[in-house]
């Protein structure tokens, strides 16, 4: 399966910086040497820039992305964005991101890259788009991989902003890995403001949060869980739920606070629980969505066995129960058991 290890171009992916004119051109050739390593192919191109497989002289092979030179050239603002991602990517491990061995410019013909590790197994949207819907187990075992690995990058300030098939990743031995943090919003860094322009949407329209779709750079860590909760609701389907919307549809759901369509309509068999769930983690409103990438773990393992409690009489969030909500989840509340 074709790894895509890059945002694809003809996605409704929105963009604050208007594209190079040649970006489809390669900027490598295959069989160029780049530090030490041998470019073997390219695995993917998208709007900032190209990954390439390369391969170092022990024969173990990396992905290798490069920013495009007009971008790193004459935009400041993508340049630093494409090495605080590298940066970042750098400090931290977990099993389930993407590892970065080493990034910088350079200093030949000064282009900015990013080595990773290389991911011969797929993405997500390749197995979604080869098998459609997954079984149930494997989908939220999928989620909750992921999950972890946001919790961390939130845990060190980092919102990710672009959560998709495409940018979750498979290894050789079927582990889900999250990629790409290309867009994401580092909390920390008091000119991030500065690194975007005002005004236009970052991320992928279809997967974004109503609040992503309004304003991108005033979000936090609830606004990945939301895009997360669409990706396990393709997952469970085999479509996403708003499949065909354009941009601007998406963007009248977002402020009119229109909720996701019921898996269970396209899944019947998936659980009441692990349907609340969902609902809860694409909830319009931020302020009723879990609160972080830990609980909706939690509240998926519980509702795998049978043991969330949901609000009685019904299968939806309870807008007047939100101050005991979590806690009757947990068994705490009142008449749990």
């Amino acid at each position: 399966m074709k790894q895509d290890q890059e945002n694809d171009q003809s996605g409704n992916e929105g963009t604050e910086e208007k594209e190079p004119q040649r970006h489809g051109e390669l900027v490598l050739k295959i069989g160029d040497r780049f530090g030490d390593c041998t470019i073997v192919s390219l695995l993917g191109s998208g709007a900032m820039g190209q990954v390439y497989l390369a391969q170092a002289p022990n024969g173990r092979k990396y992905a290798l992305k490069i920013l495009h030179p007009e971008f790193a050239r004459h935009n400041t603002g993508m340049k630093r964005r494409f090495l605080n991602e590298a940066e970042f990517a750098m400090t931290i491990r977990h099993r389930n991101l993407v590892e970065v061995r080493d990034a910088g410019e350079e200093p030949e013909k000064g282009l900015c890259y990013i080595l990773m590790e290389y991911m011969p197994g797929g993405s997500l949207k390749d197995m979604i788009e080869k098998e459609g819907a997954l079984p149930i187990e494997q989908a939220i075992s999928y989620v909750s991989q992921i999950a972890y690995a946001l919790a961390l990058a939130h845990r060190n300030g980092v919102i990710h902003r672009d959560i998709k098939p495409d940018n979750i990743l498979f290894s050789a031995d079927g582990v889900p890995k999250l990629a790409d943090l290309g867009i994401a919003k580092f909390l920390s860094d008091t000119q991030n403001s500065t690194l975007t322009m005002k005004g236009h949407i970052l991320g992928t329209p279809a997967y974004m949060a109503p609040e992503q779709m309004m304003d991108s750079h005033h979000i936090d860590a609830r606004a990945d869980i939301y895009s997360l909760g669409v990706v396990l609701y393709e997952m469970l389907t085999g479509n996403r739920p708003n499949e065909g919307s354009t941009v601007m549809g998406l963007l009248a759901k977002a402020i009119k606070g229109e909720p996701l369509p019921d898996v269970r309509t396209l899944r019947p068999e998936v659980s009441m629980s692990v349907a609340y769930v969902l609902s809860l983690m694409c909830a319009p409103k931020p302020d009723d969505r879990p609160e972080s990438p830990s609980v909706v773990v939690d509240l998926l393992s519980r509702a795998e066995v049978g043991g969330l409690i949901l609000p009685d009489g019904s299968d939806k969030p309870q807008k007047d129960a939100k101050p005991s909500f979590f806690s009757r989840l947990f068994g705490r509340g009142k008449g749990a058991t």
